[in-house]
């Protein structure tokens, strides 16, 4: 490193050169200087001119990136990517004396200071590509006197220190072209767009390989003022500095006449295609990683070390999202709502049960219209009869049996729950049905009675254990969850949440946390942190959780199942319906033993009717989905439940829970032959993609439903749903 005296002694041997007028300007700042020189020391490695901004990449689980977040979009580029044509462009534009000039340019840096003590303040540059080097990556951009001696310093110590090739690299990395576009691989990939069918839209962005001669002068030239350059903003403009770079390249004889006057007829950007000078998310995913990451605790301690990580750290981050599974669910979800009514939306949520990665979500509407993401954001919404899984799982995990029978008629008013009671969705019932016909053909009023059997505190509770959230914004309180109707899902709840308490059942109990971000590397290439193998947290005995599923097959498998021959063909398969009252929303859940899926239909701003039963829309979208999905997996099965399953039947007391009284024998009956599974749902033509250019608001919580909390569930729809 030069000592103090070294560096000012050849600092006034440029003072001299440069002639009495830039000496005697300089005259009074030399102890300054002197004292910058002693302050400021920077070592020999390219850190010490201050770490670049570098946006982080998101990736799906197929390693193809699909989305950026940052505040600055750049991409480095090693000087051997950058095509001559730029490199002369900038050169002859911004510093004529580069390869020469020892980190100053003394007649620039001379009429720059008479300009300036004529006007009374910096106002006139004069700098060198050195001395902006020095000014974007070590002092910033505040002009004065002091700092531009400061400047002069750091610029010839620079030069000093590193090659110019280096220089320049980290000079073509660093500046700032306008629309957000920082450094000339970035600013290249946004302005120009070339041809590429297989691109979105058909277009993608050149590589700096592909600059022609007008494109490097029209870069070249926005470097001075890339706002009032701007080709997008201000065209006329940028045409007379092109044309100024394109005649000065002419003038350094890099270019030929015959070259400037082709590049001076080449078009300016197309301004519809603009880019965007915010670097905000595009999709869906790309906003959850980035929500994810902001409130991980691995990223930094405090708010503003996991953003400035997340932002500025050129991070890679792949996601758990599979692109065929995300690929089925859109065109399940479009194709699904193709016989809906009018203005109603849906939501779909696909989770591998044994790891908890989410493998694809989908919201009907286009991600730039939407406010939230109904899969995944804010307190959801009412799931009907679906969410009866979460009384299933607790009085089968507090011993009950499937060949327990329990009241099933309506109306049901149970003491200690108000004078107001609820019904079934199709009236009557039977006054002694098992556990597995009341699943199956979906009585409100039989799991009404078995959740204040068990104890209303106890179904809460598996409830958050499955994979309900607590304490959420727009939901209901925790403590106003005790109503008489809760296990007929009125309490809002959203598609992921759902999908969640699926995954659990389905994994043989163990709870997994969603996880959609599996792995992440620092810009160094060190794995930050990786999910593979996160262990899950057991909520339910094994054998509880293979009885749930078992009974979950009714439903689907049974003649009198509420989705009956509506599963997977060939497939070993659960599911479950869910129908709101007045039919403002339905749902249906259910999997294999490698994937599961929920899916919710109804209007996702204000309750609006029309939204059917559960059997319909849901599970026709469900099996768009989960067919395909299946297909070529495994044909992996469920375990057997346990004995406990098969237990006797006892009599289930609404208030008194499993009596020891037994039932009595049940007059035998002919046994109806099993209906023959439904036909695949025929497959409709694959919807074109709906563009997702614009970036959307930060997510809000959606309404809360205006349907009262004790108003029911409803049944799945039965076999000939309306």
């Amino acid at each position: 490193m030069p000592k103090p005296a070294r560096v000012l002694g050849r600092f006034a041997a440029i003072v001299l050169v440069g002639g009495l007028t830039l000496g005697i300007c300089l005259a009074a700042l030399v102890p300054g200087a002197r004292q910058i020189a002693l302050s400021h020391h920077y070592t020999a490695t390219v850190r010490s001119l201050g770490e670049l901004s570098s946006p982080t990449l998101v990736y799906d689980a197929g390693g193809n990136q699909i989305g950026k977040l940052g505040v600055q979009d750049r991409e480095p580029a090693e000087l051997d990517e950058v095509p001559q044509i730029l490199i002369n462009a900038v050169i002859a534009t911004e510093d004529k004396t580069f390869w020469k000039n020892p980190g100053i340019d003394v007649s620039g840096v001379s009429r720059a200071f008479v300009e300036n003590l004529t006007e009374g303040k910096i106002s006139q540059g004069g700098s060198t590509i050195t001395q902006q080097l020095v000014k974007n990556r070590i002092l910033g951009n505040k002009r004065d006197l002091q700092r531009k001696a400061k400047e002069l310093i750091l610029a010839y110590r620079l030069n000093d220190k590193y090659s110019k090739r280096e220089i320049l690299k980290q000079y073509l990395n660093t500046v700032y072209f306008g629309q957000g576009s920082y450094g000339v691989k970035a600013a290249t990939r946004r302005f120009f767009l070339t041809p590429d069918p297989p691109a979105p839209f058909g277009l993608r962005g050149k590589q700096l390989s592909e600059l022609t001669v007008g494109e490097a002068a029209l870069l070249a030239g926005v470097i001075r003022n890339p706002e009032g350059d701007n080709p997008y903003v201000h065209p006329d403009r940028a045409l007379e500095r092109r044309a100024d770079v394109l005649k000065g390249m002419v003038d350094q004889h890099v270019i030929t006449q015959a070259q400037a006057d082709q590049g001076n007829q080449e078009p300016l950007p197309n301004p519809s295609l603009k880019p965007s000078s915010e670097l905000r998310p595009e999709n869906s995913w790309t906003e959850k990683a980035q929500s994810v990451l902001m409130n991980d605790p691995r990223l930094g301690a405090t708010p503003r070390e996991r953003q400035d990580k997340v932002l500025q750290g050129g991070l890679k981050v792949y996601t758990t999202e599979d692109p065929n599974l995300q690929g089925l669910a859109d065109n399940a979800v479009a194709n699904g709502l193709k016989g809906a009514t009018p203005f109603l939306d849906a939501a779909l949520v696909a989770m591998d049960p044994k790891t908890g990665y989410v493998k694809a979500m989908t919201d009907s509407r286009p991600y730039s219209d939407a406010k939230f993401n109904l899969a995944t954001d804010g307190a959801g919404r009412q799931v009907g009869s679906s969410f009866k899984v979460t009384t299933l799982a607790t009085v089968l995990q507090n011993g009950y049996s499937r060949n327990d029978q329990v009241n099933g008629t309506a109306p049901c008013i149970v003491p200690g729950f108000g004078p107001v009671g609820t019904t079934n969705a199709e009236g009557g019932g039977n006054p002694s049905t098992t556990i597995e016909a009341a699943t199956a053909e979906s009585v409100n009023c039989a799991f009404v009675r078995l959740s204040t059997s068990v104890g209303m505190e106890k179904v809460i509770d598996m409830a958050q254990k499955l994979g309900m959230r607590p304490n959420v914004a727009g939901r209901q309180p925790v403590n106003e969850w005790r109503v008489l109707t809760f296990t007929l899902g009125v309490i809002s709840i959203t598609p992921l949440e759902m999908a969640n308490i699926t995954a659990t059942i389905a994994g043989g109990g163990v709870h997994h946390d969603p996880i959609f971000v599996q792995k992440v590397v620092g810009a160094d290439g060190k794995v930050v942190f990786d999910e593979t193998g996160r262990p899950g947290t057991r909520v339910l005995d094994p054998d509880v959780a293979n009885c749930e599923v078992s009974i979950l097959h009714g439903p689907i498998d049974s003649p009198d199942g509420t989705a009956s021959g509506k599963g997977i063909p060939g497939k070993d398969a659960f599911g479950k319906t869910g129908t709101n009252d007045r039919k403002i929303s339905s749902a249906f859940l259910g999997g294999t033993p490698d994937l599961v899926s929920f899916v919710w239909h109804g209007n996702a701003e204000v309750d609006r009717e029309g939204a059917g039963f559960g059997a319909e829309i849901p599970n026709t979208i469900w099996r768009y989905f989960m067919i395909p999905a299946t297909q070529n997996a495994p044909n992996d099965t469920f375990p057997p439940p346990g004995p406990a399953c098969d237990a006797p039947g006892k009599l289930v007391d609404q208030l008194a829970g499993r009596t020891t009284d037994v039932p009595p024998p049940a007059p035998p009956t002919t046994a109806a032959p099993a209906p023959a599974p439904a036909p695949a749902p025929a497959p409709a033509p694959a919807p074109e993609p709906t563009p997702r250019p614009g970036p959307t608001a930060p997510p809000v919580t959606p309404p809360a439903p205006t349907t009262a909390p004790d108003g029911g569930g409803g049944g799945g729809g039965g076999n000939n749903p309306p």
